[in-house]
């Protein structure tokens, strides 16, 4: 009771803390931190990633970007983001449109942005703008976080490659090596992520055990040299809207273990999104033609989700306090919008595919406004971990899922 009481206390205090302070009687301050170089290390979220791509303006409004100008008011210094050329990416970017459906009808659909992405963004540029700061790789596993360049193994390495200050680098090398005061890090929703992503491949998810030797092996390397940082917890990835979007209700999927190969999908199983049209244009998920094994996640498969989430955070939790780190628990900040909205600046967060104003077109990963939240949350824990005065920044400057 009393943990959930203090969460809930955590959880208003952010609300509270939604607009911009009266400068007036506001002085902003360090605190007990040294925030002159600080340094960002995490996954998609971290690197502002967006739309189902990394783009330029979608870096930008990275979290940690954010969280650099609000530092700069309590002795921040520069932050570096390894920048794409232009707003294509790697040519996956995804926008919003008016489309014909299968039925003729006019909707509202997420299309390729279409365009030619500058290949330029494929070549290393760590000799013409690096050092880099925000050192977050999309869909980066915390494995990655200490493994060397090796695109050939994982390919969302190929992200990193294009920024590593070598062929030989590793994440965690590479925030070292600007010797920074102050860290951010929020990594392990990929190693639950990417397996509910390609649910037919049966990946494995990193046991508990290997979660808390890559973990702590990464603040002990960043403890060596900074002493001050902040953790973030992982969400649980079942509540994104990209398995939340479509409705189980009379869906009926392949089963290999069910009477006939085939079974109705549960009220607690989920359908990835990537199912809509199939289930709108080609009578799948009908009893004569059952979706496959790609489209859904079975109950055990989130239960085990579900188990790896909350072993992990408690890990996340223990090594804040073991090494004397702010925590901020977005666990439950993103659960919060999934069981009701989030009110914040008198604006409604939820997890509704494209109209939740979180979620940005993909379904899993965020709008610049939500990026705006996160910021926020991180800034109100550390104030309260260092006594710092870092000042909020008020969301209404950022927006949401930008419509045709």
């Amino acid at each position: 009771m009393l943990a959930k009481l203090k969460t809930i206390l955590f959880l208003s205090s952010i609300l509270l803390s939604g607009c911009e302070p009266d400068m007036q009687n506001y002085k902003p301050h360090s605190g007990e931190a040294d925030f002159s170089v600080y340094v960002a290390i995490g996954g998609s979220k971290t690197a502002g990633f967006t739309s189902n791509e990394l783009f330029k303006s979608g870096q930008i409004v990275s979290y940690p970007n954010i969280i650099s100008r609000q530092l700069l008011h309590v002795g921040g210094g520069e932050f570096r983001q390894p920048l794409m050329t232009d707003e294509l990416g790697f040519g996956n970017k995804l926008v919003l449109d008016f489309v014909s459906d299968c039925h003729n009808d006019s909707v509202l659909a997420a299309v390729s942005a279409g365009g030619m992405a500058d290949e330029s963004n494929l070549s290393n540029i760590y000799m013409d703008f690096g050092p880099f700061h925000n050192l977050g790789v999309p869909f980066a596993r915390i494995s990655d976080i200490t493994s060397r360049v090796d695109a050939t193994q994982n390919p969302f390495l190929s992200y990193f490659s294009r920024f590593a200050q070598s062929p030989v680098s590793s994440v965690i090398e590479d925030a070292l090596s600007i010797d920074p005061t102050f860290f951010s890090l929020w990594i392990g929703t990929s190693d639950l992520l990417l397996p509910a992503l390609y649910p037919q491949q049966q990946m494995e998810i990193i046991t508990k055990t290997e979660f808390d030797s890559y973990f702590t092996q990464i603040i002990m390397q960043l403890n060596q040299d900074v002493k001050q940082g902040i953790v973030a917890t992982i969400p649980d990835i079942t509540d994104f809207s990209y398995f939340t979007h479509i409705k189980t209700q009379n869906i009926w999927v392949t089963d290999e273990l069910a009477e006939g190969g085939k079974r109705l999908l549960t009220s607690d199983e989920r359908l990835l999104l990537s199912a809509e049209t199939l289930i709108k244009c080609e009578n799948a998920g009908s009893e004569e033609f059952p979706l496959a094994r790609e489209y859904y996640l079975p109950e055990t498969q989130i239960n085990l989700l579900r188990t790896r989430v909350h072993e992990f955070n408690q890990i996340i939790k223990e090594r804040a306090l073991e090494y004397d780190l702010a925590y901020v628990d977005m666990y439950e900040l993103f659960k919060s919008l999934a069981h009701s909205n989030l009110v914040y600046d008198g604006v409604a967060f939820n997890n509704k595919y494209i109209f939740g104003s979180f979620y940005s077109i993909d379904g899993l990963t965020l709008t610049p406004r939500a990026n705006a939240i996160v910021a926020n949350a991180f800034i109100h824990a550390a104030n309260e971990k260092y006594k710092s005065s870092i000042p909020v920044i008020s969301i209404a400057q950022f927006q949401s899922v930008e419509f045709p």
